[in-house]
């Protein structure tokens, strides 16, 4: 299966620990967040990996470079946004010509969600076309929920203004390219264009994960996996 990860993020809530690069080159445990990523899919045996990029992506396209020339067993090559796309443009341009099912990364996320099991979970299940991994959090207000029954997500809820548990996306999710076969638009959000309509229509399955997992898109968030990966750090205020 092909797995794309979405390395085009300005990173503009990171103005001090992404003031020069891509957010997908923060370092996390002495190695970029696209580092990590990378070896997730590898660990759990996806080879064919394709980077949506744009902010910067001549730094993207000059450190994969170096991950080949030591993973020979990666196929590794990527799109670039000439103009920003928002997340459903990007996974759009990175899925042209694929005719099955794909899966796709938020270039942000540091995790331990089992990628394999999510796939196999998938497949079993013939009659969803789409799915996306979701986790319980006690305050869910930062994410926004989702609303599921059964083996679906039925909706999508806004952020809440309360503290308030529920289920949330991580951003991870199998898609199928036929989703984009009626979208002219370039620019567009996966989030809000595409799944509030696919859970609309019952093709859109989910995968609870009930590890470990971050997006590490603010100052705030990226502290807390640098706490978890490199514990002896302290925060200088």
């Amino acid at each position: 299966m092909q797995a794309i990860i979405l390395a085009g993020g300005k990173a503009t809530r990171l103005p001090e620990s992404a003031k020069d690069i891509p957010k997908a080159l923060v370092h996390v445990g002495g190695k970029p967040i696209l580092a990590h990523q990378i070896d997730q899919l590898q660990q759990h045996g996806f080879f064919d990996i394709r980077l949506a990029r744009g902010y910067k992506a001549e730094q993207i396209i000059s450190y994969v470079a170096g991950v080949k020339l030591q993973h020979n067993q990666h196929s590794i090559d990527w799109v670039i946004e000439r103009e920003p796309l928002d997340t459903g443009g990007a996974i759009k341009l990175a899925a042209r010509g694929l005719r099955e099912p794909f899966l796709v990364l938020n270039g942000d996320i540091l995790s331990d969600v089992h990628i394999e099991n999510f796939a196999k979970k998938f497949s079993r299940n013939a009659k969803m076309e789409n799915a996306m991994v979701v986790a319980h959090l006690p305050d869910a207000r930062s994410y926004g929920m989702i609303k599921k029954r059964g083996t679906k997500v039925l909706e999508f809820l806004e952020k809440p203004v309360l503290p308030i548990s529920g289920y949330v996306n991580v951003g991870f999710y199998i898609l199928s390219p036929h989703i984009f076969k009626n979208i002219e638009e370039k620019k567009f959000s996966i989030e809000k264009n595409v799944f509030p309509t696919l859970a609309a229509q019952g093709k859109l399955g989910y995968y609870i994960h009930r590890g470990f997992w971050t997006d590490a898109g603010t100052e705030e968030r990226l502290l807390a996996a640098k706490l978890r990966f490199e514990p002896d750090i302290t925060k200088i205020t």
